[in-house]
């Protein structure tokens, strides 16, 4: 993963500074690695894991000069931080330089035919494999193109690439899902992962579409689909306020990773290898005990993890906070134990030192993070990717909805090992993860816009309580700590079940009720009478639910924030992103500082 800017002056003019500077601007995609390929005779490569002021100085990259540059910067999916992983990506005759954003599912199959075709494969990275299968078709007499387009037939995943040719100086950019844009100006012509990293350098740009490739030369930019199909493209205006280019475009961190949300999905679903996602099932099938730990957020989606555990998978597992189970939990493990540990940043420390004790009694770890360089990976039997992307923002939002979807990914294929689903139903549900992803996107605007209605309602509120059941139970938990983390705004999360044995005591004028509504029958019909309860004494009333549920239209008196039905195991994490939305907006609305909120910081030390 990471962000990608290629420029190429058709007036000849150097371009040097100009790619460091949309780099930079790029660094919230990706910031341990980048570099730089420039053609001078062959390719140069220039990198480093590290970020692009470093690799600037460390190859004094301010001093060359070059009026068609390859950049990029990586957030390591597959492959750990090193110089060898580090993007751009050559083949075997350095004629050809790669660099990639996303995953590709397909990578292990590929670079074993890479191999077996004579390529030494240096990295661990999946964009590499390119850069050596066009080599293979430029062997066979076809042009860059051509090559190009042989090459995306091949590959499965959720990705967007761009190669150069030293020979042509040319690029070839294609999208299969990750944004990529194209900008022009007079002196300029772009390729960006963000319109952001675009700002004063080009005046207009258009999006590339999935399945469309563009070729960019000093001649111009010609757009075309797989299949050959020509492309007119309509460009659009620079529109970002300068103020925010850093966060392509957004006002604050928290808002843009929220929208990133339906895009993390499509990245973590990819960037799990089936093969690593076959022994994390085995390992759960197998195991004789299983304690799932994490703090803050990452425990909130462990014990929806262990909803999934059991209903799809047939396995109990023990929830414990990474702080507690040193002091009561360690001595039940031993040989034979799987500890789930979770950890957006896998530097948490209470999670890393109840791994190490875990591992002392002869448990096995399964590490899940977001960063694979971490002491988690390290410490880990086995982990896998979370997939992300960077977060930047302390306040968790797309990690905690990517770290719902691989535990549902691990419990499904744990379910499919264990013979509880079978071959058709699991390939179902990978492609009902893809069209919920797809649907999720194209309602994040009108989410935000019922969300931000009901910000302003809970905003004069003094406190207040968020309330569900089930397998969205949870929810609530993590959204009370949104509420707090963003907007310094107090609330509890409170099982609906447990509602009527004390909190509702307070429930009053001036006090909140935020209603997620549960997935299962019994607990929704229940649900609503507390729905109605909180409505007659007052209470600022929210209900958060799908449009589907015929019976929240006759909800009156209530603020209601709706979304499209999905299946009941993807609905914690639907549900979540009204909750992360209103969290936002009620830090706006009280002018916190939402992306760093005071005595917090990312990793949890």
């Amino acid at each position: 993963m990471g962000g990608i800017y290629a420029i190429l002056s058709p007036k000849k003019l150097n371009v040097i500074n100009q790619v460091l500077r949309g780099l930079k601007l790029l660094e919230f995609r990706g910031f341990n690695g980048s570099g730089v390929a420039i053609p001078f005779d062959g390719i140069a490569v220039y990198k480093d894991a590290q970020r692009i002021d470093y690799v600037s100085e460390k190859y004094g990259l301010n001093k060359i000069s070059s009026w068609i540059v390859l950049g990029h910067t990586r957030y390591a999916t597959h492959g750990k931080p090193h110089i060898d992983n580090t993007q751009p990506h050559t083949d075997c005759t350095n004629r050809i330089a790669v660099v990639g954003d996303g995953a590709i599912a397909n990578y292990e199959a590929l670079k074993d035919a890479v191999i077996i075709n004579g390529h030494k494969v240096i990295s661990r990275c999946d964009f590499e494999i390119v850069a050596h299968m066009i080599e293979d078709n430029i062997r066979k007499d076809y042009d860059l193109l051509s090559s190009f387009r042989n090459v995306v037939k091949s590959l499965d995943g959720f990705y967007s690439m761009v190669a150069l040719d030293s020979k042509c100086k040319c690029f070839v950019a294609y999208s299969h899902g990750p944004s990529l844009y194209v900008g022009v100006s007079s002196d300029y012509i772009v390729i960006s992962s963000g319109r952001g990293a675009m700002y004063g350098v080009v005046d207009k740009y258009f999006k590339l579409e999935k399945g469309e490739m563009a070729l960019v030369s000093d001649s111009g930019i010609v757009v075309e689909t797989v299949d050959g199909s020509r492309v007119t493209k309509d460009f659009k205006n620079i529109d970002i306020d300068s103020r925010y280019v850093d966060k392509d475009g957004y006002p604050h961190n928290m808002l843009r990773e929220i929208y990133e949300v339906p895009e993390s999905l499509l990245r973590t679903l990819y960037s799990v290898q089936e093969k690593y996602l076959s022994f994390a099932a085995r390992l759960v099938i197998d195991a004789e005990k299983i304690f799932m730990i994490a703090n803050g957020t990452s425990l909130h989606a462990a014990h929806i993890g262990s909803y999934y555990f059991s209903e799809l998978a047939g396995v109990t597992s023990v929830v414990v906070s990474a702080a507690e189970f040193p002091l009561y939990h360690v001595d039940n493990v031993g040989p034979g134990t799987v500890v789930v540990a979770i950890s957006q940043s896998g530097e948490t420390s209470d999670v890393l030192s109840s791994v190490f004790e875990a591992k002392l009694r002869g448990a096995t770890i399964l590490g899940l993070t977001n960063y694979i360089g971490s002491r988690l990976a390290n410490l880990s039997n086995l982990y896998l990717p979370i997939g992300a992307g960077p977060e930047i923002a302390i306040p968790a939002t797309k990690t905690f909805t990517s770290t719902l979807l691989l535990l549902y990914l691990i419990a499904l294929k744990a379910g499919r090992v264990g013979g509880r689903i079978s071959e058709e139903e699991y390939r179902n549900r990978l492609r009902d993860v893809r069209r919920f992803s797809e649907e999720l996107s194209m309602n994040m605007a009108r989410i935000e816009e019922q969300a931000n209605e009901a910000a302003k309602k809970i905003a004069s509120c003094r406190s207040g309580y968020i309330i569900s059941r089930g397998l969205t139970y949870p929810l609530a938990l993590e959204g009370a700590l949104k509420f707090k983390e963003a907007a310094y705004i107090h609330a509890e999360g409170v099982e609906a079940g447990e509602f009527k044995h004390g909190p509702q005591t307070i429930i009053e004028k001036g006090i909140f009720s935020v209603f997620i509504m549960p997935v299962e029958k019994q607990a929704l019909e229940s649900t609503y009478n507390l729905v109605s309860m909180a409505i007659e004494k007052e209470s600022t009333t929210i209900v958060i639910g799908f449009e589907s549920d015929a019976k929240i239209t006759e909800v009156g008196g209530a603020t209601k924030v709706l979304i499209p039905y999905t299946q009941r195991h993807l609905a914690p994490i639907a549900l979540a992103i009204p909750l992360q939305f209103i969290a936002y907006k009620l830090g706006v609305i009280l002018n916190r500082p939402i992306d760093a909120p005071r005595y917090l910081s990312k990793t949890v030390h």
